[in-house]
C-alpha cells in the first residue's frame, strides 16, 4: 500500500513552494509517494547517484560516481518526447572522514506520547546521542501546545554526556501536537551551526497528527524546503500505526532527507542507531546534480523530485549529505528536437559536493549522457536503456 511521504532520500527531494518557478509550458514536478512498512526505511526522494556516460551497473573504485542515460540509445528525428535517468552511487568501503555533524533532535511530547512511546522516544534519544561522537553538536527540542528548547546547542563530551542524559530522563507527554514550532526552532539551531560542522540534520519522532498551529504537510514541507536551502536534511520517523504520513513524507522528501516508519517501538532505537551510522558515514555534503540540456533539448520537468530551475534550461538537484553505499536516483522528461544523422549530446550532467576526507573540497563529477538519431521507431524499442527503464517502471508503480 503507498503511502505518500518523502528522501531522500535519496532522499530525493521536491518541490510544492521549493522548486524554482519553471519556464513557461514546463512542468512541476509533483510530490513523491513511499510505502509505508514495519521497519522499512525510505530515501525520501529515493534518490539514487552514479554515473557513466550512457549506462552505469555500479560504483568502481576511483571512477565517477554520476550516471547517466536516455529512455533508449536511440530518439525519432524530428521533435518527439523521451526521458531521462540520472543515478549516483557513492561506493562503499571508501576511506571516510568523520565529518563533524550538528543534529537537532525534536521529539514529540504530546499526550499521545504518554506511556511506552514516551519511554521508547526516551530510549532512541539516548542511543541517538551516545552514537554521536565527542565535538559533534546536539540540541534537544520538544513539541506539544508550543515548542521548547530542553538543550541548547551543546558540543558533546565526557562532560556534558551526564547533563543530557538528564535532560531526556526528564521528558514528559503532556497536551497537543505543534509540530510547525518544533520543526521551525530545530531547523533554526541547525543553520546556527558553526561552519566547522558541515552535516546538518533534524530529527524528528512523532507518532501522530500535527492540530496545532500551521499544520497543513503543504506547510511543513514548505518549512522542511527552507532549511534545505541551507543544508539542513530531515529524519522524520513515523511511530506507531496512526501517524501522519503526508506530514511526515512532505518533511523528508521537501529537504532530500529520508523517512523512516517503526511498527513496533522496540524497532526505533536501532533504527535511530542506523541513522547515525550514516551520519558517520559521510562521503560528501552540500551535493547537488546540474543537468544541462544539449542545443536541441529541452528539460521539460522532474516527478518524485525536489527540483530548482538554473541558467539556460538547466535543473538543478539538491541532495544534500550522502554516506557510502547510498544510491539515488531521477527520472527527467524532455523534449528532442533532433534532424539528420548521427549521435547527440542529450545533456550534460553534473554532480557536485564537498568532500570531507579532504577538508570539504569542492569537486565536481561529470557524465554526457548521448543518443542516435534514427527514423525507425522499431531501433527506439529495441535499444531501451535497461537503467533508465528501471527508473522509471519504479516511478510509475
Amino acid at each position: 500500500m503507498l503511502r505518500t511521504l518523502a528522501g531522500m532520500v535519496f532522499a530525493g527531494v521536491v518541490l510544492g513552494g521549493c522548486a524554482a518557478t519553471p519556464p513557461p509550458d514546463v512542468a512541476t514536478p509533483l510530490d513523491a509517494q513511499t510505502p509505508k512498512g514495519a521497519g522499512v526505511v525510505q530515501v525520501a526522494t529515493d534518490p539514487k547517484i552514479e554515473t557513466v556516460a550512457a549506462v552505469s551497473d555500479g560504483p568502481r573504485s576511483g571512477g565517477p560516481w554520476i550516471g547517466a542515460a536516455g529512455g533508449s540509445d536511440f530518439v525519432l528525428s524530428g521533435t518527439s518526447e523521451t526521458v531521462l535517468g540520472v543515478w549516483v552511487d557513492v561506493p562503499t568501503g571508501m576511506q571516510k572522514g568523520h565529518a563533524p555533524s550538528a543534529v537537532s533532535l525534536v521529539i514529540d511530547t504530546s499526550g499521545s506520547m504518554a506511556g511506552p512511546k514516551m519511554d521508547n522516544a526516551r530510549a532512541s534519544a539516548r542511543a541517538l546521542v551516545e552514537r554521536l561522537k565527542d565535538g559533534d553538536i546536539v540540541s534537544i527540542l520538544t513539541f506539544s501546545d508550543e515548542a521548547q528548547e530542553r538543550l541548547a546547542p551543546t558540543v558533546l563530551s565526557a562532560s556534558t554526556r551526564p547533563t543530557i542524559d538528564r535532560v531526556i530522563a526528564g521528558l514528559q507527554p503532556l497536551g497537543g501536537t505543534n509540530m510547525f514550532e518544533g520543526l521551525r526552532m530545530g531547523e533554526s539551531r541547525s543553520f546556527n551551526a558553526p561552519a566547522t560542522h558541515p552535516v546538518r540534520r533534524v530529527v524528528v519522532l512523532s507518532d501522530g497528527i500535527a492540530n496545532v498551529g500551521p499544520s497543513s504537510p503543504q506547510i511543513l514541507g514548505e518549512l522542511a524546503a527552507k532549511g534545505a536551502e541551507h543544508g539542513i536534511q530531515v529524519t522524520a520517523v513515523g511511530v506507531g500505526l496512526d501517524y501522519d504520513e503526508n506530514t511526515l513524507n512532505a518533511l523528508a522528501v521537501r529537504s532530500s532527507g529520508r523517512l523512516y516508519h517503526v511498527s513496533e517501538f522496540g524497532e526505533m532505537s536501532a533504527m535511530l542507531e542506523r541513522e547515525i551510522g550514516l551520519l558517520q558515514a559521510t562521503a560528501a555534503t552540500g551535493a547537488f546534480i546540474e543537468v544541462m540540456p544539449a542545443p536541441g533539448v529541452q528539460i521539460l520537468g522532474a516527478d518524485g523530485i525536489r527540483t530548482e530551475w538554473g541558467q539556460g534550461g538547466s535543473m538543478r538537484i539538491p541532495l544534500g549529505t550522502m554516506f557510502g553505499g547510498q544510491h539515488r536516483e531521477a527520472l527527467l522528461r524532455v523534449r528532442v528536437t533532433a534532424s539528420g544523422d548521427g549521435q547527440r549530446p542529450l545533456a550534460s550532467v553534473r554532480f557536485h559536493f564537498q568532500d570531507p576526507t579532504d577538508g570539504n573540497l569542492e569537486r565536481v563529477q561529470e557524465v554526457v549522457a548521448r543518443y542516435q538519431v534514427t527514423t525507425d521507431r522499431v531501433a527506439i524499442d529495441q535499444h531501451q536503456n535497461q537503467k533508465t527503464r528501471s527508473i522509471l517502471a519504479t516511478q510509475e508503480a
